[in-house]
């Protein structure tokens, strides 16, 4: 169907000069840069959109990962890690000597 638009409107266009042809490329131009650019502020204002409903999100996201942190006041030793490194390392030196 669109090639044929386009036959027909080239049957138009084809005995025009290339004064009125110019201006009807112009004006076509014209036409598509105008939805073109629409379609990007739209695009734009949709991000916006997107981005302004996790900027409201933002503060109760931090906050509950903040909560759920566990604060626990568990002592770490690492003694009996190092008992069994230095056991690993002895070991390592005897077998490569």
């Amino acid at each position: 169907m669109e090639s044929i638009i386009v036959a027909r409107l080239m049957r138009l266009i084809n005995p025009l000069s290339a004064e009125l042809k110019l201006e009807l490329l112009s004006e076509l131009s014209n036409n598509i840069k105008l939805r073109f650019n629409k379609k990007n502020i739209e695009k734009e204002k949709l991000l916006n959109d997107l981005f302004g409903a996790w900027n409201v999100a933002n503060d109760s996201l931090v906050d509950d990962i903040y909560n759920s942190r566990n604060n626990s006041s568990r002592k770490i030793s690492f003694d009996n890690f190092n008992k069994t490194f230095f056991k690993f390392e002895s070991t390592l030196k005897r077998t490569h000597t």
